[in-house]
């Protein structure tokens, strides 16, 4: 019976967050401003994300325990080669409370774009995280035009066409 509870409320639990992001994700279509913030990055650069206004944007929420992300962050390392010189700007957000484990990955993966930190959660709580990843893809406008949760066998081409699209306005 015990056993049986805590399957219950973990069900509730997984459903409020779906409703949470299906609620935002809702209002999407609305094409909503992403929310501004200004925050330290890896090697200690401050940015801010106003001052990207005019390239496409990957804001890519993640953490060093999370396995999707070790799958997802080498992906946005080639993308983020690729296309940056054609305007995108790809931003990591690491969620993580201590920042070796961070430099340890992001060393290994020999990230190249910009890694940010947010132990506290802020940016996180501005842009309704509630699991890892998550990423948002925001426009030359500064507006949200996509949000992705989760990194599956789909995500590099559905990635690859929001991106191209986007470059091209």
């Amino acid at each position: 019976m015990r056993r049986n509870k805590k399957i219950v409320k973990a069900l509730l639990l997984m459903t409020l967050i779906l409703c949470a992001n299906l609620a935002f994700a809702a209002k999407k279509t609305d094409l909503k401003k992403a929310p501004d913030f200004t925050v330290k990055s890896l090697s200690g650069k401050n940015i801010k994300l106003s001052e990207q206004r005019g390239r496409v944007v990957i804001l890519n929420f993640w953490a060093t325990w999370c396995t999707p992300c070790k799958k997802e962050l080498p992906y946005f390392n080639s993308l983020y080669k690729k296309y940056k010189g054609v305007g995108l700007q790809i931003l990591g957000v690491n969620i993580d409370k201590g920042r070796s484990e961070v430099v340890r990955m992001s060393r290994d993966l020999n990230l190249a774009f910009p890694v940010l930190l947010d132990p506290k959660g802020k940016i996180s709580d501005l842009y309704l995280v509630r699991s890892m990843p998550t990423t948002y893809v925001i426009g030359k406008d500064g507006l949200v035009h996509h949000v992705h949760w989760g990194f599956g066998p789909d995500e590099p081409a559905r990635y690859e066409k929001e991106i191209r699209a986007l470059l091209k306005q």
